[in-house]
């Protein structure tokens, strides 16, 4: 809740925040509520800061992959890089903790789910097999198999968990339990509506640029691309079973825990170079603004821009400052856009994809289709 007071009343800086506190106050809410029951927390233990440097590590995966098949980027970043380098390790490191209690949460309530054993003859070849296949066939075609980014894993994790004897799903399958399978697919749904409406309230957030589904979406996801998250959890329980009991890892905590934290701010560097769209804008750097109504927004306790009481503006101000915010499009783009002599949303409504990827410079079309599309369904407030 109060990650919600401080965005309405435009806190700084912690409006910017919303989505990690939101994360970790739910994190610790459920697994204090099963450590009632238990006696013992599963996530706010000693453990706390390997798993979130895990964690983020994980999912850098993916963020890595994501420089492939760009399916989304980030808008409305902190500008200074420590901050913002902070805030990935803090965000990323809530992936497996979030994931892990919400299905700790659902099989303490499922119970045990029998079903008939289920067995497949050479199953960890043909696993493996079709998860190499289907990464071949993601970084041949990223446009079009883009969605193999969530099922290769899968299908690598459990067919290798599998022929090492290693717990996996089908090892459940084949004792004729459920529950595993079950409880994760749900805390995939779970952490995925969570996912997306905490990130489309927040400032500071992500934007999709799926193919094929641009327009059909529950908050910044295209409907479909909810089917990701299901597969996604089971790829997270897979991985976080198979360091969480690998002896290896249990005896090199320290060089594990160094090798992750490497690949995190390698990870960290590339987002920076190419998934960041825009940063937030400080009001000195709004120099559209004259400087007296700068100095008069710093006087009033404004220092960014999503901090500013529109109002406040001139008119052709409150046009500039809208446009700034458009889908995070930023200053920087805004700056380009003034240039040559766009200065309001409306007026950016008027060009065409063409026009606006060569005013910016942007060389991804699907991004300048967000901010087209954006523009042309616009409703100004009212003030």
């Amino acid at each position: 809740m109060s990650g919600y007071v401080l965005l309405a009343l435009r806190i700084e800086p912690f409006m910017y925040n919303f989505y990690l506190i939101s994360w970790w106050s739910y994190i610790a809410f459920v697994d204090a509520a099963l450590a009632l029951k238990s006696g013992r927390f599963r996530i706010l233990n000693r453990n706390l800061l390997f798993l979130i440097i895990l964690s983020s590590a994980f999912w850098c995966i993916s963020e890595l992959i994501n420089l492939h098949i760009q399916n989304w980027y980030y808008i409305n970043i902190p500008g200074y890089w420590l901050i913002r380098f902070i805030g990935y390790l803090v965000a990323y490191g809530t992936v497996i903790p979030g994931i892990y209690i919400t299905k700790e949460a659902l099989a303490s309530l499922l119970g045990e789910l029998r079903v008939r054993p289920l067995r497949i003859r050479r199953y960890a070849a043909f696993c493996v097999g079709l998860g190499l296949l289907s990464f071949v066939l993601l970084l041949l075609f990223p446009s079009h198999l883009f969605f193999l980014a969530w099922v290769f894993p899968v299908l690598l994790l459990d067919g290798y968990s599998y022929a090492k004897g290693r717990w996996c799903f089908m090892q459940d399958l084949e004792h004729g339990s459920a529950a595993n399978l079950v409880s994760s697919l749900l805390a995939g749904l779970v952490c995925g509506f969570l996912w997306e409406t905490w990130n489309y309230w927040a400032i500071s957030k992500w934007v999709y640029t799926v193919p094929y589904f641009e327009n059909v979406k529950l908050f910044e996801m295209p409907i479909l691309g909810y089917g990701g998250f299901l597969l996604f959890a089971l790829e997270t329980v897979l991985f976080f079973s198979l360091v969480n009991d690998s002896p290896v890892v249990r005896r090199h905590r320290l060089i594990t825990g160094t090798v992750a934290l490497a690949l995190s701010l390698f990870s960290f560097a590339m987002i920076d170079r190419y998934t960041i769209f825009s940063y937030t804008a400080t009001v000195d750097e709004l120099a559209f603004f004259d400087h007296r109504t700068r100095e008069d927004l710093k006087l009033d306790g404004a220092w960014t821009s999503f901090a500013i009481d529109p109002t406040r503006l001139k008119p052709e101000e409150r046009r500039l400052l809208e446009l700034v915010h458009l889908k995070g499009l930023g200053v920087a783009n805004v700056t380009k856009l003034k240039d040559r002599d766009v200065s309001s949303v409306r007026e950016l409504s008027r060009l065409n994809e063409e026009e606006l990827a060569g005013i910016i410079g942007e060389k991804n079309r699907q991004r300048v289709r967000v901010y087209i599309n954006a523009a042309q369904h616009y409703q100004p407030a009212a003030y």
